[in-house]
């Protein structure tokens, strides 16, 4: 999750929520453009003002900031810089103002509230410390705050416990949202090994949460630094936490080598533990230190080398390449509501029907029905009553608002974007925050598609209603009737063809001849999904979609039987993958790589 900026102001620009700059900048503004044509890595070294700037005041540690090229700072609390919850309005103002003339980022405060406690007034108690805080940095201009796990009470099971602290992590991410602020684990105390990290993550799945990677003893245990990296690399924040780096025996080249493989863009914040007579001094030969790692680390390989996965703007869409190769683009301007056209198989050619957006070879086979299947997208039929699936003289659209990240990496490359329901009547219905995730991985395309659905209007109600959601249209030969279509649908309950309209089921495939070759599609439905497994509108004409709400459509019943409710003020996530192989079900081994989804690998 961590932001791709270079100073303060860039950062306002191009992180969470900073919509009307990113908006008169363009699609992406200075995000792709700092972006193009660079192979050096964009992580960035900062401070911690743990040891090395807790005597600090401010002006002191602006100052040294500058002078040494150590442009970012985390705030630790209680620290002499005297930045706390208690400040007045027109001190947070005075605060922001000197980081906004300065050359430093300020990244935000580093608290210590934790959320491990038995008690549970404790429990509370630092729960709105941590908000008190989150509210500090948004109003100083920062971009999220530090917290931690930070114990496993023996008085208590240790799953018990997992689950107190992922759930606390999502308050405060729901509450860390509504203000721009990322939430940032740091990886501490009782709670340090990486698998326990892991499953408390996998709990706080908000998006707005993020893992401050710490540099502990516990990193390379069990299977050994890259092992443990690889647990919570797709959970990483904006932030990460280094010791010294030419000192001890911790690997820090070979965690600089993961950083800069995976194509990391966040701050490197230096947590020394040491006390140099001259900390002015000690901080120039950090940062020579770690621009030589980095060197280091690129000229092994890594980021520095073709290939993976790059994302760029292409005027009012995104094009995602995988291995120097298109794979889709990202529509988001000027639409309905946003949507991937066109998705290139594994064999490379298309596997979704060319018709509304254009005029594909297979105009005379391609059936014009359904005007809103474009491609590859989400929505929903009913939600408040209105319809976001049609394209009806009534039907609501869904809007793109801004992005919130965009990278591109060596192994995966990520959109994250907000967007907002807007009725006929031009009223907000809701809002949402879509996570796109594409990986480079040998045997077949998988994308992660995870949406968040925000009742930020109000109490919103997703309608018992087949029309939706998770949903792709299909090229023409891939259908299971019609003049060219040579198709087949299976489910891993093993309903197969017409039959697996309306069931439940954890995965589906369609799969056909395109240009000769049988390639499939197959959608995953995660675990944590509510009402799992679900439901599949599957139509035998190309139609292929996920849809937990269409109870009454799919099983009879009484109307609303469907109905998923979300309070205001709440949320909910729904998270899904799309896996493009050759052959059918069996030879593209789709129930396995359902296993290995569910499981987390």
């Amino acid at each position: 999750m961590s932001a791709f900026s270079k100073t303060r102001r860039d950062f306002l620009k191009e992180s969470m929520y900073a919509g009307a700059a990113l908006a008169a900048a363009g699609p992406l503004g200075k995000v792709l453009g700092m972006r193009a044509g660079r192979r050096a890595s964009r992580m960035k070294l900062g401070l911690v003002t743990y040891q090395w700037g807790k005597d600090w005041d401010m002006p002191t540690l602006i100052a040294n900031c500058e002078k040494t090229k150590v442009l970012g700072v985390e705030l630790r609390t209680q620290h002499a810089h005297k930045v706390e919850s208690n400040l007045s309005g027109t001190e947070r103002r005075e605060v922001k103002k000197r980081f906004a003339d300065s050359k430093v980022t300020l990244l935000g405060p580093g608290t210590n509230f934790a959320f491990h406690h038995a008690d549970k007034a404790r429990l509370r108690s630092d729960i709105e410390g941590a908000k008190a805080y989150i509210k500090l940095s948004h109003d100083v201009g920062g971009s999220g705050v530090k917290v931690k796990p930070n114990d496993l009470p023996k008085s208590v099971p240790q799953e018990k416990t997992i689950e107190q602290i992922g759930k606390s992590l999502n308050e405060l991410g729901r509450f860390g949202a509504g203000l721009g602020q990322e939430i940032r684990l740091e990886v501490h105390g009782g709670c340090s090994p990486l698998p326990i990290i892991k499953a408390i993550m996998d709990v706080a799945d908000h998006p707005s949460m993020g893992v401050c990677w710490n540099c502990n003893s516990q990193d390379l245990d069990g299977e050994g630094l890259e092992h443990n990296f690889n647990l919570v690399k797709g959970r990483f924040g904006n932030t990460a936490h280094f010791r010294e780096l030419n000192i001890g025996s911790y690997p820090y080249q070979e965690l600089i080598d993961l950083f800069v493989k995976m194509d990391y863009d966040g701050w490197i914040l230096l947590e020394a533990r040491t006390n140099p007579k001259d900390r002015v001094k000690a901080l120039v030969e950090q940062r020579e230190v770690f621009k030589e790692m980095l060197a280091k680390a690129q000229s092994g390989g890594g980021a520095g080398r073709s290939g993976g996965v790059k994302i760029s703007e292409a005027g009012k869409k995104l094009r995602v390449e995988i291995d120097g190769k298109l794979f889709t683009e990202y529509n988001f301007r000027d639409v309905p509501r946003p949507y991937f056209y066109p998705v290139i198989g594994p064999t490379g050619v298309p596997v979704i029907r060319h018709w509304p957006m254009k005029e594909g070879k297979d105009e005379g086979d391609d059936k014009r029905d359904h005007v809103h299947h474009k491609s590859l997208w989400f929505t929903h039929g009913e939600v408040n009553g209105v319809d976001f699936w049609g394209e009806g003289s009534k039907s609501g659209r869904i809007v793109h608002d801004k992005f919130l990240k965009v990278s591109s990496g060596r192994e995966v490359g990520m959109i994250q974007s907000q967007n907002k329901w807007v009725a006929k009547d031009g009223k907000v219905v809701c809002t949402d925050t879509r996570t796109h995730r594409f990986y480079n991985r040998p045997g077949g395309q998988i994308m992660d598609f995870e949406i968040t659905i925000h009742a930020s209007q109000g109490k919103v109600v997703m309608g018992d209603t087949k029309e939706g959601s998770m949903a792709i249209r299909l090229a023409p030969t891939m259908r299971l009737e019609g003049k060219v279509g040579r198709g087949h649908i299976v489910n891993s309950r093993g309903d197969r063809d017409k039959s697996a309209w309306g069931k439940r089921a954890a995965w589906c495939d369609y799969y056909g001849p395109v240009d000769g070759e049988t390639v499939g599609v197959a959608i995953f439905d995660h675990p944590k999904n509510p009402k799992h497994p679900t439901w599949w509108h599957v139509r035998y004409y190309g139609l292929f979609a996920a849809n937990p709400f269409g109870v009454h459509d799919f099983e009879g019943g009484k109307k609303g039987i469907g109905d998923i409710i979300i309070p205001a003020g709440k949320s909910l996530t729904l998270k899904y993958r799309f896996y493009f192989h050759k052959g059918d079900a069996k030879q593209g081994k789709v129930a396995e790589r359902y296993r290995e989804y569910a499981t987390g690998k």
